[in-house]
Formats: structure tokens, sequence, C-alpha cells
């Protein structure tokens, strides 16, 4: 019995562990309290000697001293940051911490920042370009905690819900970060003219993503990617198709243009060697040719005045 009183002691402990870690860790306390109640109640007196009873009891001290020394770990790729006074004292009362923390008494608690990369979607955003040019963005970015800064994020963002640590990044963004984004893409979209802005892409995202980095540097976080998305208005849209079919049409058009005046010019070499050919035809070309034509004859020819041959016929 005994030692069936010690397991089910200490696995209790590890029950009040278990729902430390849940989403709702107020229980842990809830089950310590009703667990202690247990204990006074419990008849002690049907324990059999006073040696096993005080085994019993260095158990579950040894158990609970373990299981309370084990209660609010500070998580793997997480930056503890305690609060200790209520946070009256200001920053002061923020430290940052690592390991287990035990049991948190009265105006203490600990905030857990976490360190890993963190993937933001701001909803969409309509900006203007200096001429009323009217664009939509769609940002999303990846960005991370800069390790060391934990006081700082939870001290500048405490009043905003961070007690949770599985949302405290999600609140963060929805109350500063994304403003940042929205902000940052309307004011560098008064730099450029609407041409300007959609044959400049990759220059306004620079100047963007250049600014949102100083700015997260300052919030304790650093800018990973970062993606606008950038929409033109249907108009725009279209009115760009068209001047690019029309710029289309005239490379086009310019191209047949050149193989036309290709095309006249070799016609005119050769209209100009034709005619030296055939001016060449009245003199040595057609005094060669008649040569020829002579030597190769099968008939007998006599040559009167060595000019005019006389064809006698046959040989």
């Amino acid at each position: 019995m005994m030692l069936a009183f010690a397991i089910v002691n200490i696995a209790l402990l590890y029950v009040h562990l278990w729902l430390f870690r849940t989403s709702i860790p107020a229980l842990c306390l809830i089950s310590i309290v009703a667990h202690l109640v247990l204990l006074i109640i419990f008849p002690y007196r049907k324990l059999k000697t006073d040696n096993k009873m005080h085994t019993t009891k260095t158990l579950l001290a040894v158990g609970l001293l373990a299981t309370l020394y084990s209660c609010n770990p500070v998580k793997p790729n997480y930056e503890g940051v305690l609060m200790k006074n209520y946070g009256r004292n200001g920053k002061e009362d923020f430290t940052a911490v690592t390991g287990s923390q035990g049991i948190l008494g009265p105006g203490t608690e600990l905030y857990q920042v976490p360190m890993f990369e963190q993937k933001a979607d701001p909803s969409e955003v309509l900006i203007t370009a200096k001429d009323a040019g009217v664009f939509t963005v769609d940002p999303s970015l990846t960005y991370q905690a800069v390790r060391g800064k934990g006081v700082d994020i939870i001290f500048n963002f405490k009043h905003v819900g961070i007690k949770n640590e599985d949302q405290i990044m999600d609140n963060i963004e929805g109350a500063v970060l994304n403003n940042l984004v929205t902000n940052a893409y309307r004011e560098e979209a008064r730099n450029f003219a609407t041409d300007s802005l959609m044959n400049n892409l990759a220059s306004f995202e620079t100047a963007v993503e250049n600014r949102l980095k100083l700015e997260f540097e300052k919030k304790g976080f650093t800018l990973l990617s970062l993606t606008s998305g950038l929409k033109p208005p249907a108009s725009m849209a279209e009115a760009i198709e068209r001047r690019n079919n029309m710029k289309q049409e005239a490379e086009r058009a310019k191209n047949e243009l050149l193989v036309a005046q290709i095309a006249l010019e070799k016609a005119k070499l050769e209209a100009e060697a034709n005619r030296v050919r055939a001016a060449g035809l009245d003199s040595r070309i057609l005094q060669q040719q008649w040569i020829e034509a002579i030597r190769n004859t099968t008939n007998k020819v006599i040559i009167t005045d060595g000019k005019t041959p006389v064809i006698l016929g046959q040989q």
C-alpha cells in the first residue's frame, strides 16, 4: 500500500508538470492545490510502520521538489524573459533567463520569445505613385527576433498580449510590424511616377526592403526576405499591353522596311551588273564568243575579208 501510495503521488506530480505545459498552465496550480489537500486529508494511520511512513514521505518530498523545480522551463530555441514585481520598475524588472524557473510567485511572469524564422503575410494595400497612379501590393516576408533582444521585445510589446509564446509573434505582427510594412510601401511609392515604378520595380522593392530592415532592427527583429506582389490597376495593365503591342508592331514594320531596302539595293546591284555585262558584249566579249564558235564548228569556214566568214558546208 505504501509503495502504491508513493507511486500514485509521484505520478500526480508529473501530471502537474504536464498540465503546466498545456495551453492552460494555470491548471497546474489548481492540480497542485488539490493534490496538497488530498495529502492533508489522507488517512496516514493506515500505513503500517513509522519507517515505511518515513520512506514514503522522503519519496514524496523528492518528487515534489523535482516537479516544482522543473516547472516553467524555457523552451529550446526560445529566449526567456522573467518579469518580477509586476514590472512596476520598468525595464529593471525584466531579466533574460534560461532553464527551469520553478513555481512563479505573485507578480512574476515568464515570457518566451521564439528565435526561429517567422513568416508574415500582411493584407493587400493600395499605394499611390506621385502622379496619382494607384497600385495594389500584396506583400509577404520572413523575419526573426534578434538573439539577445528578448528583454527589449517583451518590454516594448507587453501591451499587445504576449503571454502565450505560440501567439506572441502573431500579436506583434498585427499590432506593429504589419503597419511598418504598409507605411513603407505607401511612402516609398510617392518617390516614383507611375511609369517609373512599373519600369523600375526592382529599385522600388530594394528601397522598401532597405527601409524595413532598419525599422525592424529598431524593434529587435531581422528582416530576412520581402516580396511585393505589385499589381497595376486593370486599366493601366491594358494600356501597358497596348503600348507593348504597338512597340512590337513598330519593330515588325521596321524590320520589314529594312528587308525591303536590302532587296531594293540587291536589285539595283544586279541591274548594274547586268548593264555592265550587256555593255561588254559589244566588243571583246562578242569577239571572243565569235572566235570560239568558229573554232568549235564542224563546217568548213573561209575568211574572205578578215571579218565575214563563209561557211561551205559539212566536211
